[in-house]
């Protein structure tokens, strides 16, 4: 993937993970990484219209997923897809805990793994000083 690409879809998620919305200067030691929405072994592209900018953790979590199963219907529905949807729409927080307002939200943070302890205790740090948004 070239640079520009890269660059594009970085400030166009205005430098923060598009799953989890944890901004980069919030994660110092891991870089923030471009994400298929649909991954390359279902046929996604690099076109940027497929293209992510997200979290070390939200990355590895998702990896070639492209569903996961709402916990309060047990449906299987698709992940959140930043190109397509809003995240106000789906997400919110309840403190520092992200919570799935939909199905496709709920699934997104279970599959995601949004909510594990070092994430809720970052996040919570940053609702401490106002840097939460």
């Amino acid at each position: 993937m070239n640079a520009e690409t890269r660059r594009t879809v970085r400030e166009r998620a205005d430098d923060r993970c598009e799953y989890c919305r944890l901004r980069q200067d919030h994660a110092p030691l891991w870089r923030h990484q471009i994400e298929h929405i649909i991954p390359r072994k279902h046929r996604g592209t690099d076109d940027p219209g497929n293209l992510a900018w997200t979290c070390v953790r939200c990355n590895l979590s998702k990896s070639s997923n492209l569903s996961g199963i709402d916990v309060e219907t047990a449906q299987t529905v698709e992940l959140f897809n930043p190109r397509k949807q809003t995240w106000w729409e789906h997400f919110d927080y309840v403190g520092a805990e992200i919570i799935g307002l939909t199905p496709t939200g709920r699934a997104t943070v279970a599959v995601l793994n949004m909510n594990e302890p070092r994430r809720l205790q970052l996040r919570q740090e940053l609702l401490d000083i106002g840097e939460l948004d």
